[in-house]
């Protein structure tokens, strides 16, 4: 979806480029200010993240963490721990089934040729990823309760802790959604601004034999390759047009789903489509809310994603002008199926999760430990069996990993709320 991170090259299919969460830009009120946490999230604000973490009480001192720092030269993402510090986790049926499906979807991706060039990451195989999976989903059916659910996982399985972004495990845990939007497939006087295909002298580039969407070519007549243009390059030259894949009635909607990477439309016809990652022109993301702050357009302590939406409703003219400070730029491709990740596979809520595929073994089967906003935007515990299906188009640290909450303003709701710190652990079986 992705997509986001939205969302990234393809491997053997589209993948998400999603909103949530790349690089965040928080301010000290947003860890009990909703709205500005959603602000975060689906703008990807410039990342210098400041967290209060750990930090209780009047008085508590400011804790400043990059959660995007990268690995050290050599460094590994993972560190092997004692299974038997594993948190334990919950499971309803409802939670076994949609897992199994998860498996299904990891193993269909790894069943392609495509998924070999991903392997080893960490010091892991894709056959331990594919045996391990393959034991999870048995587990997950075979056991009778969460107490022998979690001592059989413990005894059978190998823990591996992400680093984080301090090499003692913290990572921030931000979520992402699907967003719904009407549009049409036809340009008219309300529905005239276009998400495009992919472009076909849009070449992909390979990192170390690793299709990298950070690195995009723009093939030339002449046979020859350059950089791809910019946003800016891009939307003044009219380069895509004769591309276009479907039309909505808010330039700043077009934004969002780029910064998302995907995307469910309601169509003019009175059906659905869905929209998914198909490519990005490789230049990084830039947030644009300080802009807008800078500029005068909003006060500072009014920031917010309601407060940015609504002065692009206001002033549609501007829109242009602000989100051409971002370079990046995001196509799309019409699926019949659910939200797509990185993998190719449908992504499922609450159960699939963005990380950087250039440190962490896709497909892979992972336990989250965090907290998560209640419905009354109260924080509470939270541990649970997770998928690595996804990619996060600014996450590119083991420090930082996106919850995928499914669609729905309910959802956006979750996903706006979501920033909190934890821990995450890869299991692969043991030999």
């Amino acid at each position: 979806m992705h997509r986001v991170d939205a969302r990234s090259a393809v491997d053997g299919g589209p993948r998400t480029e999603h909103l949530s969460t790349s690089l965040l830009l928080l301010f000290p009120r947003a860890r009990n200010d909703p709205a500005m946490r959603t602000f975060l999230i689906l703008l990807l604000l410039p990342l210098v993240v400041l967290s209060f973490a750990g930090c209780k009480g009047r008085g508590a001192k400011k804790s400043v963490k990059d959660y995007n720092k990268p690995l050290a030269p050599g460094q590994l993402a993972l560190r092997e721990i004692d299974s038997r510090q594993l948190p334990d986790v919950t499971l309803t049926p409802a939670t076994r089934a949609d897992l199994s499906k998860g498996i299904a979807n990891s193993l269909a991706y790894l069943a392609k040729p495509s998924a070999d060039r991903s392997f080893p990451m960490a010091d892991i195989s894709k056959e331990q990823v594919v045996k391990s999976l393959h034991a999870l989903d048995e587990l997950l059916k075979s056991a009778n309760s969460d107490a022998q659910f979690n001592a059989e996982l413990k005894k059978r399985f190998r823990a591996l802790m992400s680093v984080g972004c301090d090499d003692q495990g913290t990572v921030l845990f931000t979520g992402y959604f699907t967003p719904t939007f009407s549009a049409s497939l036809t340009p008219d006087a309300t529905y005239r601004f276009p998400l495009y295909k992919r472009p076909k002298d849009l070449v992909a580039s390979d990192k170390n034999g690793v299709a990298d969407d950070t690195i995009a070519l723009q093939r030339m007549p002449d046979g020859s390759t350059r950089p791809y243009p910019d946003r800016k390059a891009i939307d003044s030259s009219g380069m895509l047009r004769g591309t276009e894949l479907v039309y909505l009635a808010d330039p700043f909607e077009c934004y969002l789903v780029q910064v998302q990477g995907s995307a469910k439309l309601r169509l003019t016809t009175g059906e659905n489509m869905n929209v998914g990652y198909a490519g990005t022109n490789g230049h990084p993301y830039r947030g644009i809310g300080q802009d807008l702050v800078r500029a005068g357009k909003i006060p500072a302590e009014k920031l917010s994603y309601f407060t940015i939406r609504g002065y692009f409703r206001d002033h549609p003219e501007d829109v242009a002008t602000y989100t051409g400070s971002n370079p990046r730029y995001v196509f799309f491709d019409r699926y019949t199926t659910e939200a797509l990740g990185s993998l190719g596979q449908p992504v499922i809520a609450n159960v699939s999760i963005a990380t950087d595929k250039s440190i962490f073994p896709r497909a892979a089967p992972t336990i989250v430990s965090t907290s998560v906003a209640d419905p009354r935007n109260q924080n509470m515990a939270y541990t649970a069996l997770r998928l690595d299906q996804d990619t996060g188009g600014g996450i590119r640290a083991a420090g930082h990993a996106d919850l995928y909450m499914g669609e729905g303003d309910e959802n956006e709701r979750r996903a706006g709320a979501q920033y909190s710190e934890g821990k995450l652990y890869y299991l692969i079986l043991r030999e």
